[in-house]
């Protein structure tokens, strides 16, 4: 099952095809095709990685103010 997820997250590797003709060469480039919702859960990570301390900030922030309204609302 961790086998399938994790070659679903990489995504497949594929080669462009080359050119040749009229004294230009194009080589065959690398490149990764993902699947629409493996590109979408990569797009997610690279979010929360680059953004998880506001992330986590403002979390923290809304159930301090969620709990703040309940200790308000009970009075």
């Amino acid at each position: 099952m961790f086998r399938a997820i994790k070659r679903w997250y990489q995504g497949e590797s594929k080669v462009t095809k080359g050119h040749v003709g009229d004294g230009l060469v194009i080589f065959p480039a690398p490149y990764t095709e993902y699947h629409w919702t493996a590109r979408c859960a990569r797009y997610l990570v690279g979010f929360y990685l680059a953004h998880w301390k506001w992330l986590w900030g403002t979390t923290i922030a809304l159930l301090g103010l969620y709990v703040a309204y309940l200790g308000i609302s009970v009075k």
